[in-house]
């Protein structure tokens, strides 16, 4: 027969055992927790780099419209939005150059 001490030695022990896990779930979770805020952190690096780079891009992008009037000779503003044009694609070209290199 049990007395009354086995059980409290019982007891102790499944009580002491349930601390040691959560103490280690505890841990881990709490580690997980910083691992999250460090990534969090690179993040918001990596999104105020990239930010900084949307805006000098922009900056540098020229925004002349071409206004053709009626008078205008076609072969001319042909010419002007064939190059600006060939300078926007060889810009998103240089860009897209640039987001190859900085993924990898």
């Amino acid at each position: 027969m049990i007395t009354w001490w086995m059980w409290v030695l019982l007891w102790t022990a499944v009580v002491v055992v349930s601390a040691v896990v959560l103490v280690r779930l505890g841990l881990a979770l709490w580690r997980k927790v910083l691992a999250l805020l460090g990534e969090v952190g690179r993040a918001g690096e990596v999104s105020a780099a990239l930010s900084e780079q949307v805006a000098r891009l922009r900056a540098e992008q020229e925004k002349e419209p071409v206004v053709a009037t009626a008078f205008d000779d076609p072969v001319a503003l042909r010419r002007v939005r064939n190059q600006r044009l060939a300078q926007r694609t060889r810009a998103r070209r240089r860009q897209a150059g640039r987001a190859r290199r900085t993924i990898h």
